[in-house]
């Protein structure tokens, strides 16, 4: 097992420790560069800027600043802002990132509408900085909207789909053998409260690395992984929401720093994939497919006619791997930070899933997902800690690839789209009482799913650009949830205060720091 100091992974312990701090200081000297070229560019910009010939219903919004836009007055927690502009301008207001004109959508009938309704209009991303720099858009997850995106999507969603669905798929046992690592972990801390969060991301993210690569039963002892994970909290660095140079692209020229940075990143994350890559390659048999990189390998030979007539080869294919890991891991360990944390919080919800666990499972075998649809309060608890923690209060920027309309406002061609999903999670006229844990309201009164009320807890967006990955990360967080509850019971240290239950706003909503106590069920 790996405890304390005695596994390789304390660097990481210690920068999600003071990821604050570091960001801060970061923040000091972005804000430096920035003051020192803002009067020198503010003059320039007031004798370019120049009025649209074109008139537009553009949505209201609030006064910018120049160059900068809105973002001197977003603060720490975007969606937070965004909620209390909705209150003033609706569900649909206009502000200036940095050198983009953006919409915010708030709501569900607002982003069904723009995600949903007019899909294709609102499917394109935005040209941040990052996401040119991302191989020349080959990334799946930032390329362009296209009949090449569209081809490689349909090609990724086969994969998963398909693997996820195959007889010997690997999910159950790698999700299973991670929690029993989490409990053990947990237990071996005794009666002594402690900080969970660096064992969930590394179960976590060891759970999606496996998906991807094969089994490795010293996962935590590969020096790629440790790399990878390293990576993965670099890259997330630079495309969070305090990242200037992503939304003033002239500012790249002021701090190359910043993108030498992430080309680093970038480039790293290349050269690892490739190694994998080219390791399944010499083993790869495609009448028995490992893993998901046996998966788009196996597609990447089988490409139809139509598909390379788009564009697609069998590089981009391949080159899918980075956005799966990437999105897989971070939504599952935030689900798990937030589970631990309400468990503990709220003892009672704790013991009638465990109830439900015990009737249902029994306590000698693991969960299974063959389970799920006898286990109503369990999903009823999953929806519960999506809603309530808002896992991704905003999703990835989109961006309009015409001129379009949404809720009666013109769109013009090229806007950036901010989609407010905490607006849809915590909205007072769907939820009554939003800022409660209150698992029971989405069940009906025969004690079964309310699957109306869960269609409204959209955390992995609507539309075209909706995480293609879905199924695969909901049958992780159903395993991994269900698993720990049997084998953990999760409680308050004996004589804390009560937990705040506070949020950290970033690229995911995190739950402030705090401690848990855990004791094995026997």
């Amino acid at each position: 097992m790996f405890h304390g100091k005695d596994y390789a992974f304390d660097n990481i312990n210690e920068e999600i420790k003071d990821e604050d701090s570091k960001r801060g200081n970061e923040g000091e000297r972005e804000q430096r560069a920035t003051v020192a070229v803002f009067a020198v560019t503010l003059a320039a910009v007031k004798l370019i800027t120049s009025l649209n010939k074109k008139q537009y219903n553009l949505p209201p919004g609030p006064r910018n600043v120049p160059l900068l836009g809105y973002l001197p007055f977003l603060g720490k927690a975007p969606a937070l802002t965004f909620g209390s502009l909705r209150d003033i301008y609706g569900d649909v207001f206009s502000i200036n990132m940095g050198s983009f004109p953006t919409i915010v959508l708030n709501g569900m009938d607002a982003i069904r509408e723009a995600l949903v309704t007019r899909g294709d209009d609102f499917s394109a991303r935005p040209a941040f900085t990052s996401a040119k720099l991302l191989n020349e858009g080959r990334n799946f997850g930032f390329a362009a909207f296209g009949p090449i995106w569209k081809a490689h999507r349909k090609v990724v969603r086969h994969v998963m789909y398909a693997f996820t669905n195959a007889r010997n798929n690997p999910i159950e046992d790698i999700v299973v053998t991670e929690v029993d690592t989490i409990v053990d972990e947990f237990v071996a801390h005794g009666n002594k409260p402690f900080y969970p969060r660096v064992t969930i991301t590394l179960a976590a993210s060891s759970m999606i690395y496996q998906l991807c690569y094969g089994r490795h039963r010293n996962i935590r002892e590969d020096p790629d992984f440790e790399n990878t994970l390293i990576n993965a909290q670099e890259f997330g660095k630079f495309n969070g929401p305090g990242n200037l140079v992503n939304v003033m692209p002239w500012l790249r020229h002021i701090m190359p720093w910043r993108v030498s940075k992430f080309l680093e990143i970038i480039d790293s994350g290349i050269k690892r994939r490739t190694k994998k890559v080219e390791e399944h390659e010499k083993t790869f048999d495609e009448n028995h497919l490992r893993d998901i990189t046996d998966g788009l390998l196996h597609a990447a030979n089988h490409l139809s006619k139509e598909e390379k007539a788009v564009g697609l080869d069998s590089t981009r294919v391949i080159e899918s791997l980075d956005t799966i890991f990437g999105a897989g891991g971070g939504t599952v360990s935030s689900f798990l930070d937030w589970s631990v944390l309400l468990m503990a919080a709220f003892p009672e919800v704790q013991e009638k899933v465990f109830k439900e666990i015990e009737n249902v499972v029994g306590l000698t075998r693991y969960p299974s997902l063959t389970d799920r649809s006898s286990l109503p309060m369990v999903e009823a608890v999953i929806y519960e800690v999506f809603r309530f923690g808002s896992l991704v209060p905003l999703a990835l920027p989109h961006a309009t690839i015409c001129d379009t309309t949404v809720q009666g406002y013109d769109v013009p061609e090229g806007t950036v789209v901010l989609i407010n999903l905490y607006s849809v999670l915590h909205d007072k006229e769907t939820w009554v009482d939003p800022e409660k844990f209150r698992p029971e309201r989405f069940l009906l009164d025969n004690g079964q799913l309310d699957k109306v009320k869960a269609e409204q807890v959209i955390v992995f967006s609507l539309g075209r650009r909706r995480c293609v990955g879905e199924f695969l990360a909901r049958m992780e967080v159903f395993l991994a949830f269900t698993t720990l509850i049997q084998r953990c019971r999760l409680y308050k240290p004996p004589g804390a205060p009560d937990y705040t239950l506070g949020k950290v706003f970033r690229l995911a909503c995190e739950p402030e720091v705090y401690e848990v106590c855990a004791a094995r069920r026997e």
